[in-house]
């Protein structure tokens, strides 16, 4: 319970002296903290890595002096224009606020420092500070960051690979070379052939012995029974309607198997997902007849997930 308390008062002192340290930063390189130790801002020179071809742009890295300990007036400055009190109220402030850093470390816990940092205590005793991987204190570079450019020549390289993998193509291409005027000459003999095709139909031989006079033969044949032409019936297969009760209608198949996933299997164990229109339509389950899936609607709108299901029919 002790430590909850502590932890709560050391977030809000923390609160009140680091919004002033980071302001501070930004306009001034050297900032001190009375009795701890003071902040130091190095600018460190724009940059480029050659093995990784990546440019850095200026920055400030920040540094801590435990042996500069001294009061420069820059934060009982800032606590008197921010809190509106005198010299000696801004110095009780801030001297409490020095007190509840050192205590904390001396509990071994990590202090937070915003953007700053982080102080922690070491096995001697002594202050170690852990600074923030990004800071936001190097104006003159504020918007830069860091970035490759690849070389000319590995541009080169990929260009030559890319030139060579299409001439391998080109070669394994074959072309063969056609008269224009010996292809259209084909197309007009072509065309030729099947005009002739069209026109020229056959002529059936015409049956002379209608026209020549003959004696009929007194042969009597014997009736037989004329034998019926089956007829072919095609049956017309009636396909069956199902009634599906939908719970849901998305736009596409990803939100619909999302839609199933949420839903309970073992309950609805032949939930699926059917198209219909511009939708997919997710059903709880389908019916061969409207009556048995009106009944099935009913019970299901008594869950009030589903008050807004309905059905859905498909011949």
């Amino acid at each position: 319970m002790a430590l909850l308390y502590y932890k709560k008062c050391y977030i809000c002192s923390m609160l009140r002296i680091v919004s002033h340290l980071e302001w501070l930063l930004m306009v001034h390189d050297f900032v001190t903290v009375p009795q701890i130790g003071g902040f130091v801002l190095q600018p460190i020179p724009a940059s480029y890595h050659a093995a990784e071809h990546r440019f850095s742009p200026m920055r400030k890295e920040i540094m801590f002096n435990t042996t500069l300990k001294h009061n420069d007036g820059l934060l009982l400055e800032s606590y008197m224009d921010s809190y509106h009190v005198d010299y000696p109220g801004a110095y009780r402030m801030l001297q409490d606020d020095v007190n509840e850093i050192k205590d904390m470390l001396y509990k071994g816990l990590t202090v937070s420092l915003g953007t700053i940092g982080s102080f922690r205590r070491g096995k001697e005793g002594q202050i170690i500070f852990l600074s923030a991987e990004a800071n936001p204190f190097g104006i003159e570079s504020y918007g830069l960051e860091t970035f490759q450019l690849r070389t000319l020549r590995s541009l080169q390289k990929e260009e030559a690979a890319l030139v060579a993998s299409e001439q391998k193509k080109e070669k394994d291409t074959f072309y063969i070379p056609i008269n224009r005027k010996v292809l259209r000459g084909i197309a007009s003999v072509a065309a030729a052939i099947a005009l002739f095709l069209i026109v020229s139909t056959p002529v059936k031989e015409l049956d002379t012995s209608a026209y020549t006079a003959s004696f009929i033969p007194t042969t009597v044949i014997s009736n037989r029974a004329g034998v019926q032409p089956i007829v072919k019936v095609n049956k017309e297969v009636a396909t069956p309607t199902y009634y599906y009760v939908v719970v849901s209608s998305v736009n596409s198949l990803q939100q619909a198997d999302e839609c199933l996933a949420r839903m309970n299997r073992s309950v609805f164990k032949r939930a699926n997902k059917i198209k219909g229109g511009n939708k997919i339509r997710v059903y709880a389950d389908k019916f061969n007849s409207k009556e048995k899936a009106d009944a099935y609607l009913s019970k299901l709108r008594t869950n009030p997930k589903y008050a807004d299901a309905w059905v859905y029919s498909i011949p």
